[in-house]
C-alpha cells in the first residue's frame, strides 16, 4: 500500500521536524557552554590559589633569610667588639650564595655605654639592621620585594686586666 503524500504535506512535515531538531541542538550547545564556563572558572580559581600560595612561601622564605642575616650581623658585631674595643660599626655586604637575592646588607652601629656600677665589664649597645632585596627586573619592584629587620641589644665584654710592672 502506497501512501500518496503531496509535496505541500511533505514540506509541512519537514518544517515541523526541523524546529525541534534545531531547538535540541541549541539546548545541547548552551549546556556545553555552561559546563565549559564552570570548568574554566574552577581552573582559574585553582591557578590563582596556587600563585597566591607560591608568593606566600617566597615571602616567608625571604623573611626567614632576613632574620638569619640579622643574626649573623649581630654575631659579627659581638666578635668585632671582642677583638677591638674601638669598634664602632660597619655596613657589611655578605657575598651572595645564590642569585635569588640582588641585595643583602647589614648596617651595624655600636655605641659604648657608661655604667658606673659595673667596673669589670665594658657595655656596648649594638644596633643591627638587615636588608634583603629579591632579584627583580624593575627598580619599582625592588621596593615591593624588600624586607628589613632590626634589633638592638646590649653586649658586655670583660675589661682587659691592667698590666702592672713590678720591676
Amino acid at each position: 500500500m502506497k501512501l500518496n503524500v503531496s509535496n505541500s504535506q511533505r514540506r509541512e512535515t519537514q518544517a515541523c521536524l526541523h524546529p525541534r531538531r534545531d531547538s535540541r541542538c541549541g539546548t545541547v550547545l548552551i549546556c556545553t557552554l555552561v559546563c565549559l564556563l564552570v570548568a574554566s572558572s574552577l581552573v582559574l580559581v585553582n591557578v590563582a590559589t596556587a600563585v597566591r600560595a607560591q608568593r606566600e612561601i617566597r615571602q616567608r622564605h625571604q623573611v626567614l633569610q632576613t632574620e638569619w642575616l640579622l643574626e649573623a650581623g649581630i654575631r659579627r658585631a659581638v666578635k668585632s667588639i671582642e677583638a677591638s674595643a674601638g669598634y664602632a660599626g660597619e655596613t657589611w655586604i655578605p657575598e651572595p650564595e645564590s642569585l635569588e637575592f640582588a641585595e643583602a646588607q647589614v648596617t651595624i652601629r655600636v655605641e659604648r655605654l657608661e655604667r658606673d656600677e659595673d667596673e669589670d665589664f665594658d657595655w656596648h649597645e649594638v644596633t643591627a639592621v638587615a636588608t634583603l632585596c629579591r632579584s627583580v627586573a624593575t627598580p619599582a619592584m625592588r621596593i615591593a620585594t624588600r624586607t628589613q629587620k632590626s634589633d638592638t641589644l646590649e653586649v658586655s665584654t670583660s675589661k682587659p686586666s691592667p698590666i702592672t710592672d713590678n720591676e
